[in-house]
């Protein structure tokens, strides 16, 4: 079954004449209510009505009659309203009395762009031109004149009305594309919006990352510890530039090279690479390694690195030199050891100091009464010289406790090098030359006579151990260091330093041992030649007086010893040490010693320089007889350490009593007694146990000569008395 045809709207015509007859025909062509045409055979000639019926049933009007311009343009206004408008319009020119279908045209054209208008006249004298300029645009306009033919009439409307539609069609589908373009446009430019706001933010997260990618690059590069990336073929992926300066290579010269290049030295491979590659097992390590290619040593972190799915990709290895911290490591365990000498030293130097204290008093008593060339005193000067090696060797433990610092005063070394030489000599084997180079120049420092002599002599007693089966040479030089070679760290004057050596043509020393040669105790010797203290002390006084102390030294090349000391700067004339003698005096001196034996041969050591003494063990008898008559004394001299009272609180007692009595402290080991201190409680002068007669004789006149003392006289107490 045929689908029904489309029904096509009629089209409508608007017909203006003040000829009725005109109207009616008009619609009888146009909108005919019956087929009168039909029967019209004689129009066939005429072009044939078939055309006109067939054109007829095709297209469909609709008219609306109007007999004056002035109602066509009020038709095509209603028209406009209700949204149907004519699709052509056939105006009579004249139609009187009104204005005609010319200014109807006019009008209506304003109104309505388009409709086709059709000026139809019999008669005019406007001519076409005119009309169309009046009535534009041309191709909306046609000119027609009466009388006309009906098939002209129907093939106008049908021709006007085609084209009509068709500008409709054109114009509604040119609305819907310029729609769709414009919504297309509209879409393309929100489309072209979104994209350029995409490219914008691509591009601004572009340049995040690129920032990102320059502040990690400089972050990684300014990370001082060395860093170094090694990929899962054992190779250098990435590296620092601190990593990079330690080997002396820009990163584009290492990135690409085997793990071993970074931590092997050429002629050792695989030494430290072997153990770092063993971090790379995907955990977490740190481990502390030397590292001979990076020279030094360091805390190495492995951290495995993955991609953003955790596959592995390599290892991060993060290198943090610790040398340094090693080397204040190994100067805190020799502090450490130099400490527990000291408190070993504090634990025996008081109660050996008082033996040895006993046995030279008494020994220094018999000497003074003995024959002077006699077999008793030779044997008791073998006593007393025995005592004094063995008071050196306490002074010798003590310079690690900080206990027996001297008053430095000006020294000139050459001449002490050269006696202290002469004595060298007389111990020094046959089969060891002792050669003495001591040039010409400054050579005064500021230190204790004594201590420097313990420098070399140690010094030359190793050397000689050193070459005592072999025999050799052995050299002691003595300079002023060259200017800008003192190696003094923190002196003022660069080059301002004394330099004095000892150099043997012994087997030298081994570098496995090299770094321990100043440890306490540590020795090469076997049981019974040696205690290891020799160049221990000798560090130990160097490091007191703030100066260097090398050695050099290789496996049968002999060693070197080089001591620097600094130059007094302004020191004038350097004093000499004389031999103290032991002088005679009068006054009344109270000695308090807790060791009974040391108070009575320290009252009879007193007695026998002249002077008046009586000796206590208990420092508060001491106190109360002071009380009891303070001006009964002319000196107190009193240890240290005593039970129930220190000498210092007993020395603060007696002063508050008698202010001005001089007061001298005696001490074999003190941890919180120095000679600053001493002197701050208002104590003379503070010495060290065991003390030689005349040494005693020098503290004391010098104590009664500064108190004003003057001798003294009786003073009421008995000659001798005492306890002990």
């Amino acid at each position: 079954m045929a689908a029904p045809a489309a029904t096509i709207a009629p089209m409508r015509l608007l017909v203006a004449d003040d000829e009725p007859r005109i109207l009616d025909l008009f619609t009888e062509i146009l909108a005919p209510q019956d087929d009168f045409f039909d029967g019209l055979d004689g129009l066939g000639g005429l072009g044939g009505l078939d055309g006109a019926a067939a054109a007829s049933k095709e297209a469909r009007f609709e008219l609306t009659l109007c007999r004056q311009g002035e109602e066509a343009v009020a038709a095509v206004a209603e028209a406009g309203r209700e949204h149907r408008p004519f699709a052509a319009a056939f105006l009579d020119v004249r139609m009187p009395p009104g204005r005609g279908g010319l200014v109807a045209a006019e009008a209506i054209r304003a109104m309505d762009p388009w409709i086709q208008i059709v000026v139809v006249t019999a008669f005019t004298d406007i001519d076409p031109a005119t009309i169309a300029s009046r009535v534009p645009p041309a191709d909306k306009l046609l000119y027609i004149q009466k009388p006309f033919h009906p098939q002209e009439i129907r093939q106008f409307a049908t021709s006007l009305g085609a084209k009509w539609r068709a500008e409709r069609d054109f114009q509604a589908l040119k609305n819907r594309l310029e729609t769709r373009v414009s919504e297309r446009t509209a879409a393309l430019a929100s489309a072209n919006r979104r994209l350029t706001r995409e490219m914008e933010e691509r591009e601004r997260v572009t340049k995040l990352i690129v920032a990102a990618k320059r502040e990690w690059e400089g972050t990684f590069d300014s990370v001082q510890d060395m860093v170094v990336v090694i990929d899962r073929q054992c190779k250098v992926r990435r590296l620092n530039l601190a990593m990079a300066h330690r080997l002396g290579l820009p990163p584009k010269d290492v990135v690409g090279r085997e793990c071993s290049f970074l931590f092997d030295l050429p002629d050792r491979p695989g030494e430290r690479s072997d153990e770092i590659l063993a971090m790379t097992d995907g955990r977490y390590h740190s481990r502390e390694i030397s590292i001979p290619r990076l020279r030094g040593e360091f805390l190495i972190t492995a951290s495995p690195l993955t991609h953003a799915d955790d596959a592995p990709l390599g290892t991060v290895f993060v290198a943090h030199d610790v040398t340094e911290r090693k080397n204040l490591e190994m100067r805190l365990r020799q502090s450490q050891k130099m400490e527990a000498i000291g408190t070993l030293a504090g634990g025996i130097a008081h109660d050996f100091n008082n033996i040895l204290g006993i046995i030279m008093g008494f020994a220094e008593m018999i000497e003074a009464e003995a024959e002077q060339d006699g077999s008793l005193a030779r044997r008791v000067d073998h006593i007393l010289s025995a005592c004094r090696r063995a008071r050196d060797l306490v002074l010798q433990i003590l310079t690690f406790s900080r206990q027996n610092d001297q008053e430095a005063t000006p020294l000139h070394v050459g001449p002490l090098v050269k006696e202290t030489l002469k004595l060298i000599r007389a111990t020094v084997p046959n089969t060891i030359a002792l050669v003495e180079s001591i040039r010409p120049g400054r050579d005064t420092i500021l230190a204790e006579p004594t201590q420097i002599q313990q420098i070399l002599m140690n010094l030359c007693a190793n050397a000689a151990h050193a070459m005592r089966e072999t025999g050799g040479v052995l050299e002691v030089g003595l300079e002023e260091a060259p200017a800008g070679l003192c190696p003094i760290p923190g002196e003022a004057n660069p080059g301002e330093c004394l330099r004095l050596w000892v150099r043997d043509t012994g087997p030298g020393i081994g570098p496995d041992i090299l770094e321990r040669v100043f440890d306490p105790f540590f020795t090469t010797k076997k049981p019974g030649e040696g205690t290891g203290m020799g160049l221990s002390v000798a560090h130990g006084v160097v490091r007191k007086y703030h100066g260097d102390i090398k050695v050099k030294s290789d496996p049968g090349q002999g060693a070197l010893f080089d001591v620097y000391l600094p130059l007094a700067q302004d020191a004038g004339k350097a004093a000499t040490v004389p031999e103290p003698r032991p002088a005679m005096g009068r006054g009344r001196v109270l000695l308090v010693d807790d060791e009974e034996a040391l108070a009575e041969i320290g009252r009879e050591l007193i007695e026998s320089l002249g002077y008046r003494a009586r000796a206590e063990t208990d420092p508060r008898q001491a106190l109360a007889a002071i009380r009891d008559d303070p001006a009964a004394f002319d000196l107190l001299i009193t240890d240290q350490n005593m039970p129930g009272m220190t000498g210092a609180d007993l020395a603060r007692e007696v002063l508050a009593v008698c202010p001005g009595l001089p007061v001298l402290m005696l001490t074999g080991f003190s941890e919180t007694m120095s000679k600053e201190g001493a002197r701050g409680i208002g104590i003379r002068d503070l010495l060290l146990k065991p003390i030689l007669r005349r040494d005693l004789a020098a503290a004391i006149e010098a104590a009664l000569r500064e108190g004003g003392a003057g001798g003294g006289g009786d003073g009421g107490m008995p000659p001798a008395a005492g306890r002990g």
